[in-house]
């Protein structure tokens, strides 16, 4: 058991999917905790992260927590972060 999920940093470690939905549209993005936490920190809460909803361009959405199961992985798109051009 991985304990309550109340950073990026410990969804990571769990190696768990963070489903962001749209309040207003309610569109929905699922996020590999990983590459969030290396980009807005390790100790980030959940509730502290914003993320812009790309249907509707606004930044009220809340942030829930999914366990990746290795045998069922789950359907639809997982952003992933890409590595900057150098």
């Amino acid at each position: 058991m991985a304990g309550p999920m109340d950073s990026v940093g410990r969804a990571a470690k769990a190696n768990m999917l963070l489903i962001v939905e749209c309040r207003h549209c309610y569109h929905v993005g699922r996020f590999k905790a990983n590459d969030v936490a290396k980009v807005v920190g390790w100790n980030k809460p959940l509730e502290a992260i914003r993320f812009r909803c790309k249907q509707c361009d606004r930044k009220d959405t809340v942030v829930k927590t999914q366990f990746i199961d290795q045998d069922h992985p789950p359907k639809g798109y997982i952003w992933v972060l890409q590595k900057a051009r150098g």
